[in-house]
């Protein structure tokens, strides 16, 4: 089958509340970051009491966002799960949100994991020409996630950016 990306298409959604863990990084290379975070939130997941679905998401972040006391510049990769809410986060673990509303999403579907990941970059790439083409500009959120109970192979991440239309 080899990677497959899927045509564009938008949906609706309610604000997502996401709660995991992140690794901070510095440069460009962010793969050891994306790897810590994995295996930190496979350690702890289920300390998370208040999980909505078997969605496991990642982002880009900058826990300053969320965090003041954390310095601006850092630069991490979060990996988490959606929640019912936000009043219970594990010690340690950290929590965002993104608005709710207009999502573009796309599906990259791949024989191994490596392969659908790597489709992920390209998906994105896509939908930053795709949005401003179709009226849209982007939100506050772009990130990918994957269904932890789905049977594989293929593998499959979404990639979901929030859509806001052009004035």
């Amino acid at each position: 089958m080899a990677l497959h990306l899927s045509e564009p298409t938008i949906i609706e959604h309610g604000p997502y509340k996401v709660v995991g863990v992140y690794a901070a990084f510095e440069g460009e290379e962010e793969g050891p970051a994306w790897a810590k975070a994995s295996r930190e939130l496979e350690r702890r997941r289920d300390e998370i009491p208040n999980r909505e679905g078997d969605t496991i998401l990642g982002f880009l972040y900058r826990p300053h966002k969320d965090n003041p006391s954390v310095p601006e510049q850092v630069r991490s990769c979060f990996m988490g799960v959606e929640v019912t809410d936000l009043a219970q986060v594990p010690e340690g673990m950290a929590a965002t949100s993104f608005t709710g509303g207009k999502y573009v999403i796309m599906e990259s579907r791949g024989d191994t994991e490596g392969e659908a990941a790597m489709g992920v970059g390209e998906a994105i790439n896509y939908l930053e020409k795709w949005i401003p083409e179709h009226g849209y500009y982007e939100g506050d959120a772009c990130f990918t996630y994957s269904h932890e109970k789905a049977d594989n192979p293929p593998f499959i991440n979404y990639v979901l950016i929030k859509l806001e239309k052009q004035k």
